[in-house]
């Protein structure tokens, strides 16, 4: 690695993955300044990217669009690949996307873990990461970080993971704050979304705790959504009793600012819950299936509310031990609300 001018790193896939990346690349910048680290990501997650010092440069894999879209994409990013010449490329995804994309670099160094789907790919397959690190229970952050322990480079005690905020979309909130009679550190932030079914708290809990936050600290409430997750804001106002602002049409980038402007940021396991902590936001987390050794906020003060049960975590994509996913359904407000007083009253 110490001869390597230029590193491809794949980070595929979703927002919080993406997020969880960052400490790996900003380890990598801090151990060879020189080392021109490009990634490549899905299109709606470069804003995670596009601005952070540890990134030479972005490259996008771009959306799906028409019949044959999946394949033109896919075309499309490897010759963008192939026509740089890297010397090695790092796969941090491990899919078949990933993995075909690692291929096209033509990179002399291919290196990927040894779980990955199509081995042979890879000239370099890094062991098992709790055999690296000679432990269990590894975090993400951990995960994707075996690479430079395996190859015995130095790691900072407490890689942290920073996004860097995009000047504009700094602008554009402040305006929107302002139209709407909101201050900065001045509004309370709920995202109420998650991936799925078995990570999302309900609609009426998070209208619930919202009146209850507004009445108890007289601050406004913010509910925020990507896009196509509006009718979750619009089931929650149907449930709220005090008036709050939905916000639903923001992009990543001022998703960010939003997130940073906020007193606090309550959510599920999710993306914007990961941006939250690399932000360093006063945080609270409705915890669900997933595993919260792995996925819980890295390198942040937050305040769990979650559930011990004998299933869990679980893969998440349906309940198979209820009827209803108890673990994150069975979650109380008073307990989410607890949380929320105790993280107010200590800032």
């Amino acid at each position: 690695m110490e001869n390597i001018p230029r590193l491809l790193v794949i980070r595929l896939r979703s927002l919080g993955d993406s997020i969880l990346a960052l400490p790996l690349l900003e380890a990598l910048h801090s151990w060879r300044h020189d080392l021109k680290i490009d990634l490549l990501t899905e299109a709606p997650y470069a804003g995670v990217y596009t601005r952070h010092p540890a990134v030479h440069e972005t490259l996008l894999l771009r959306p799906r669009t028409g019949p044959a879209g999946e394949g033109w994409r896919r075309a499309r990013a490897c010759l963008e690949i192939r026509r740089r010449r890297y010397a090695a490329v790092l796969n941090l995804h491990g899919g078949t996307t990933s993995a075909l994309l690692t291929l096209a670099s033509g990179a002399r160094f291919r290196i990927g873990q040894q779980k990955y789907r199509h081995a042979w790919i890879y000239h370099h397959l890094i062991p098992p990461p709790p055999t690296v690190w000679q432990r269990s229970a590894l975090h993400t952050v951990e995960d994707q970080l075996t690479f430079m322990r395996w190859l015995q480079l130095p790691i900072p005690a407490k890689p942290r993971g920073t996004l860097h905020l995009d000047p504009g979309a700094r602008a554009r909130i402040g305006e929107r704050l302002a139209a709407a009679g909101l201050q900065p550190s001045r509004y309370l932030l709920i995202h109420p979304t998650a991936t799925l079914p078995t990570k999302r708290w309900e609609e009426w809990k998070f209208a619930e705790l919202a009146d209850r936050l507004h009445e108890r600290w007289h601050l406004p409430v913010v509910f925020s959504s990507a896009p196509c997750e509006a009718q979750v804001l619009l089931d929650v106002g149907r449930y709220a009793q005090h008036a709050h602002h939905y916000w639903s049409d923001l992009g990543l980038d001022e998703l960010f600012v939003l997130i940073e402007q906020c007193r606090m940021f309550v959510g599920n396991d999710s993306g914007p819950t990961h941006a939250a902590a690399a932000l360093g936001k006063s945080l609270v987390v409705i915890w669900g299936s997933s595993d919260y050794r792995v996925w819980h906020p890295w390198e942040t003060e937050y305040a769990p509310v979650r559930l011990e049960m004998p299933c869990m975590p679980c893969p998440g994509y349906s309940c198979a031990a209820f009827d209803i996913p108890k673990c994150i359904r069975d979650i109380g407000v008073e307990r989410v609300l607890a949380a929320c007083t105790s993280v107010m009253s200590h800032e």
